[in-house]
């Protein structure tokens, strides 16, 4: 008995070595080799990645081993209470060198992966396999709980599919990633599409692009389509600020020459407790059916928007600096999806060679998309907001879904949203560019 217990410390120990190993050596070295992506994440990430392709390997290895015992092991089947469990110690031997390994890494890489819930499973796992191992007990049991393993590379997949950053062909054919702008696949007449211009009225103003003909309307088009614009688009540019100009609105652009007044979603409520911005930022997206590009919100409209959801704050709760941080996130968001749906549009540009414009979009942040749902029974995190985009194609409209996920901690370029970006399954089209890209991904 004193010999085996030897053997059992024996594959413990060099379980933790070899774990260790594949995390500070082995998954660098061949993640690189298989995704040329990984040099490019930053250190938390290829720390988190190394981690879930130790987590990975260590639930492949028990995993076919505990089947294996399920099957050929008579012992332990024939009395799984008190059956020899002398093989199935070597199992768990395996999976315990493994969790001391990963509870030594999570506590050195606090930062990076550190998480108490982590901690006490492993602890837990840890206590409940001492009964196994130096009592013998329960070894059927603690075999089969070692099942459980085979979900772990689903879950692991996430990290492989958002966080790392894939070379160009797949970013095209996943548009699930944190979005970077070097990386946008454009042709040159959607880049044109996304470059920013002032507002009509500033001297700095250029010459605007040309209307692509495909996108001009005829008067009868035009008067159909005007009430797809929402009303806080039509006199944006009056509250859009000119690089000249001061940063501060001036008085007679609060006013609306229509009515006189103030347009009410730039009126401060009631109680607010402190005064907000009512300058908006024109974005990269072109509107559809217009020269103009869409216009964001204001700190004001933002504040008015969300009291009208039913949204209170104490005059503790936020502050001036906490909207425009806010504001600034929100608009991140929104560029970054629109550089998602350019990667899509790239597979058109010989139909659409004056690139997408967008039509309108809308929140549906409680229905979530039969992806996010799926997605959610194999364990992943459901979304946190969901969007439809209509997007003009050169006459012809595509909706576009994308799910937002919780990305972590907001970057210095304010973003901190993992986008899910695709056409929706409604078209002949859109489900062969799914497939399309699908293929391209597994096969590249």
């Amino acid at each position: 008995m004193a010999a085996f217990n030897k053997l059992i410390i024996g594959i413990a120990v060099t379980s933790f070595t070899i774990f260790q190993l594949l995390f500070h050596v082995l998954s660098a070295w061949a993640s690189a080799r298989i995704t040329p992506g990984f040099n490019s994440l930053n250190q938390k990430r290829k720390i988190e990645w190394n981690s879930r392709t130790v987590s990975t390997f260590h639930a492949l290895v028990v995993g076919v081993f505990c089947v294996y015992i399920l099957l050929y092991d008579e012992a332990v089947n024939a009395d799984p209470i008190w059956g020899d469990p002398s093989i199935v110690k070597l199992n768990i031997a395996i999976t315990t060198g493994y969790l001391i390994s990963d509870l030594l890494l999570i506590t050195y890489y606090w930062k990076a992966i550190g998480d108490i819930f982590f901690v006490i499973h492993h602890l837990m796992a840890l206590y409940a396999y001492y009964f196994v191992l130096g009592e013998g007990l329960l070894a059927y049991f603690g075999n089969f709980r070692l099942l459980a393993e085979f979900s772990t590379p689903f879950v692991n997949q996430r990290c492989a599919i958002f966080p790392c950053k894939f070379d160009l062909k797949i970013k095209v054919a996943m548009g699930l990633s944190a979005s970077s702008p070097s990386l946008a696949v454009q042709s040159p007449n959607v880049s044109e599409h996304q470059t920013a211009s002032p507002p009509s009225e500033c001297p700095m103003h250029q010459k605007k692009m040309e209307g692509c003909a495909v996108h001009v309307k005829s008067s009868d088009q035009g008067a159909e389509n005007q009430n797809v614009v929402p009303a806080h688009q039509e006199h944006a540019y009056e509250y859009v600020v000119c690089p000249v100009k001061s940063g501060s609105s001036q008085t007679t652009d609060d006013i609306d020459p229509r009515n006189m007044m103030p347009p009410p979603n730039q009126v401060p409520s009631p109680d607010q407790p402190f005064p907000l911005s009512t300058v908006r930022e024109e974005s990269t997206i072109p509107r559809a059916y217009s020269e103009k590009k869409w216009v964001y919100p204001s700190e004001q409209m933002f504040w008015n928007a969300m009291l009208k959801k039913g949204w209170r704050w104490k005059k503790d709760d936020i502050s001036p600096e906490d909207m425009t941080n806010i504001i600034k996130i929100h608009n991140q968001n929104n560029e970054q999806a629109w550089k998602e749906i350019l990667k899509w549009e790239a597979l058109h540009v010989v139909e659409c060679p004056c690139g997408p414009t967008l039509i309108r979009f809308g929140g549906k942040a409680k229905e979530y998309s039969p992806r996010a749902r799926i997605r959610s029974w194999m364990g992943y995190e459901l979304p946190f907001d969901r969007h439809d985009w209509i997007v003009d194609r050169c006459g012809k409209e595509v909706r576009y879904v994308i799910d937002y996920y919780d990305g972590g901690e907001v970057d210095k370029d304010y973003q901190f949203t993992i986008l899910d970006v695709r056409p929706a399954f409604d078209s002949i089209s859109a489900i062969w560019d799914r497939m399309k890209v699908a293929w391209w991904r597994w096969t590249s």
